[in-house]
């Protein structure tokens, strides 16, 4: 009896706890708790400010329990009233009978829901793999620069865009990309998928950064819904070791000069591909030549880099971006990156990741 009493008790231990780790706590009261709570907050109302402190902590309370009820589809929100109405029946009565019955139903409700997530966890898992392998694993190889790149969505698919297109009718000529979609998730990512098609195809019909950036606003135009867009910034690198850039309305590029031992902005003119501008983009888009030297390094970034948030909000921001550079730019492209994305993992913490993040860093050879 004892040996079996003690087995029972191995099998729930191994059950609830086999595969449990510090750091999957840590996770769960530091990350995922405020992500979901965020999550909720966006959805519930906001309580009145005139209201005193403890009458504003019990309407937000009940604003998120009527944000979660709201998530339930209708079905499934009215069985979870019922459970509710068993469970305060028995709670008022003292009955054990129907605690237990609405304890096995809301068991029930709980397991219909976590079956739609994995189902939706799985579609996303193929999803991700699909849109991770439509951009570069790795850079080309370039006798002029020593390339590094990276990408890392915020939730598994997302809606920043990197890649480097070689075409055909121009040997010897790259075309280095760097974009973000307005938004996250799956409408990002298929949104994405989108004008990469578009921005391949154009790099076969057109020559010069600005070029193909003209020609995918027009093309865009009639696929973004209404307030998407799409900022980006195209970049061409040929055997002169001259860069020709053209930037739509996304984050600088940033050039460190050996020679002075400091970084530089450098911000074209240009607006979001997209944007409802009656003619705006093509006048204000401008293509400028970036001159470089053995030494340098250029990066390009998206704004997930800088503004990556830590436990009191603030932001990683642009300077701290430029020190890891400076200091770290006697190194290898990839090591360069590497720097970069530990002083980001470790500005956050243990915060919410928020954004996707995406670089590409280049040093001139």
């Amino acid at each position: 009896m004892a040996k079996s009493f003690e087995d029972s008790l191995k099998r729930i231990y191994t059950l609830y706890a086999s595969d449990l780790s510090l750091g999957e706590i840590e996770r769960l009261i530091k990350r995922d708790a405020p992500g979901i709570y965020d999550f909720y907050l966006q959805e519930a109302e906001q309580p009145e400010k005139k209201q005193n402190r403890f009458e504003r902590t019990l309407r937000t309370i009940g604003n998120l329990f009527t944000a979660f009820i709201r998530k339930l589809t209708p079905a499934r929100r009215a069985v979870y009233f019922v459970i509710l109405f068993f469970f305060s029946y028995a709670f008022f009565v003292g009955s054990w009978f129907w605690g237990g019955f609405s304890f096995l139903c809301l068991n029930i409700l709980l397991a219909f829901e976590l079956a739609d997530k994995l189902l939706a966890k799985d579609e996303l898992e193929v999803a991700r793999e699909i849109q991770m392998g439509l951009m570069p694993k790795e850079a080309p190889k370039n006798l002029n620069y020593d390339i590094a790149c990276f990408s890392e969505a915020a939730r598994e698919v997302g809606g920043d865009y990197y890649d480097f297109i070689q075409p055909r009718q121009l040997p010897g000529t790259t075309f280095v990309v760097i974009g973000d979609v307005s938004g996250k998730g799956m409408g990002a990512a298929l949104r994405m998928v989108q004008v990469q098609a578009i921005l391949h195809n154009l790099s076969e019909r057109f020559s010069h950064p600005k070029e193909i950036l003209q020609a995918l606003d027009k093309n865009l135009r009639s696929i973004l819904k209404l307030g998407s867009f799409f900022t980006v910034s195209m970049a061409s690198i040929n055997a002169d070791k001259k860069l020709h850039l053209c930037r739509a309305g996304h984050m600088p590029l940033i050039h460190y000069r050996k020679q002075e031992n400091a970084c530089q902005e450098i911000i074209p003119p240009g607006i979001g591909v997209g944007l409802p501008e009656c003619g705006k983009f093509d006048r204000e888009l401008k293509q400028v030549d970036v001159k470089t030297k053995p030494g340098d390094i250029l990066v390009f970034y998206t704004d997930g880099v800088v503004e990556t948030m830590n436990s009191v909000k603030s932001e990683f921001g642009e300077e701290r971006l430029k020190r890891v550079i400076i200091t770290n730019a006697g190194k290898p492209a990839a090591e360069i990156q590497d720097a970069i994305l530990t002083a980001v993992a470790q500005f956050r913490g243990t915060a919410p990741f928020h954004d996707d993040l995406t670089m590409i860093v280049m040093k001139v050879l």
